[in-house]
């Protein structure tokens, strides 16, 4: 290195040292009076939280903010009603239960998708018992594997393989 880069480097630390140490000593009683303030905030929560609202004061300001306030007791009643509820409801369904369960899902078929994933998707939510590829081959039985547009689909179990190529591969 030359000299005079050699020194001017010097010369910038020597100063970049003497503002870093000025402004750490000129500041240093501004933190000390930052923490003094916050012991003094700290006792006037102390006395804030001695001041403690009695049980009708907190009702009311959880009510005003809008919590619905209730004793055990009343909570307790309200949870078994609630679970009495879902008992007749459990035994309404299995009563009234054809045995049978229906899945439904939304596709979402994407630019570069083949019938073949269509028929995978289908596969793994349940919809149809045939395999990716043979859904695909139904698909080309009925001359629309090229009719397949970006889009979400609603399709369900209780539907024909037909309902379901009709709706997914419009024309």
């Amino acid at each position: 290195m030359k000299y005079n880069v050699l020194t001017s480097f010097s010369a910038g630390l020597l100063l970049a040292t003497a503002i870093t140490g000025g402004a750490y000593f000129v500041t240093k009683d501004d933190v000390q009076a930052k923490s003094t303030t916050a012991e003094e905030k700290t006792k006037e929560e102390v006395t804030k939280v001695a001041k403690t609202p009695t049980v009708d004061e907190m009702k009311e300001l959880l009510s005003s903010s809008g919590y619905v306030v209730q004793s055990e007791e009343e909570a307790k009643a309200k949870e078994t009603e609630w679970s009495q509820k879902v008992e007749e409801a459990k035994k309404q369904a299995s009563s009234s239960d054809s045995g049978k369960v229906v899945y439904r899902t939304t596709i979402y078929v994407s630019n570069g998708m083949t019938s073949i994933d269509v028929g995978n998707t289908l596969k793994s939510a349940k919809i149809i018992k045939e395999t990716g590829f043979q859904f695909s081959k139904k698909v080309e039985n009925k001359g629309v594997e090229k009719y397949l547009k970006p889009g979400s689909y609603e399709i369900d179990s209780t539907m024909s393989t037909d309902k379901i190529i009709s709706t997914i591969f419009k024309k």
